[in-house]
């Protein structure tokens, strides 16, 4: 049977229950929907709860002991191919290496809630789309995928280096930047606006975000923009109405880009998409 590219899974968990968990050939990632609980790896104690993210390495098995109380545990999880952390790494940031890299097997991180939320929203709704293929089909999962494993992968930088911390102000920053790009995704979001908003040169918002998240801040605004777009398109908007409505600043732009994350023209993919839909009814 071939190796999926990845795997979600949820569980629910009542009283003290436990639960054998193994990463498998992938690297996992569990984060906490509701409740808490503790694991040992080795000489290692871990207690997570919804603040915290844990990574297992492919070929990592522990068991979770559920502390909720009156609580259930409810878990979420998502694993990743060595194949596809390869494909959605590019000239900026190579995701498997930087996983590989990390200091040990099995790693526990207290991540900030906005990067906790923005991450379990994504991994619910690339859940969703293998169950409406008409919103969701490779194109779309590819783009949640691309953007999961950068959130993942600031969540876990504070390991790049065993014992190194990254100043709170910094955390602060890079949360902020993150949240006024998502809100204005749809704007022009020039470096020169970020420098008056932030009150920050705009080369130290490029070293930090570069820092923090792996990839330039004009690399993440397009790959946002660029989702959006796929979405849009996937629920059958006019491509004339798309790239003005996500914020391009004309067409050959929005044309050369979406071709060259997605490997087709977004005419073609909206004529993948008209052939599909009509062969599937959206319960959402």
């Amino acid at each position: 049977m071939e190796k999926k590219a990845y795997l979600i899974s949820e569980r629910i968990c009542e009283g003290s229950e436990k639960v054998s968990v193994s990463s498998g050939g992938y690297y996992r990632f569990i984060l906490t929907k509701t409740g808490s609980f503790t694991c040992k790896y080795k000489e290692e104690q871990f207690r997570c709860g919804v603040h915290e993210f844990l990574m297992l390495k492919p070929g990592t098995s522990l068991v979770l002991s559920s502390t909720s109380g009156t609580f259930p545990l409810e878990l979420l999880s998502i694993q990743l191919s060595d194949g596809l952390l390869e494909e959605l790494s590019g000239e900026e940031m190579n995701f498997k290496e930087y996983f590989e890299a990390l200091p040990s097997e099995c790693i526990s991180v207290t991540a900030e809630n906005s990067l906790m939320m923005i991450t379990k929203n994504l991994i619910v709704d690339l859940a969703k789309q293998e169950n409406v293929p008409e919103l969701g089909d490779s194109i779309y999962r590819f783009s949640l995928l691309s953007l999961i494993a950068v959130f993942l992968a600031r969540a876990f930088r504070k390991m790049e280096k065993e014992g190194r911390r990254e100043p709170e102000m910094k955390e602060m920053l890079l949360d902020s930047l993150m949240f006024y790009i998502k809100e204005h995704i749809t704007e022009e979001i020039p470096l020169a606006r970020l420098e008056r908003e932030f009150n920050i040169s705009q080369r130290h918002i490029l070293r930090e975000f570069k820092k923090g998240t792996g990839q330039t801040v004009h690399s993440y605004i397009i790959k946002t923009k660029l989702a959006l777009c796929a979405r849009y398109i996937a629920e059958g908007m006019p491509i004339s109405d798309v790239y003005t409505k996500a914020g391009f600043g004309g067409y050959n732009h929005f044309f050369r880009a979406f071709k060259k994350e997605f490997q087709m023209t977004p005419g073609e993919y909206y004529q993948i998409c008209c052939q599909e839909r009509p062969d599937h009814k959206s319960k959402f």
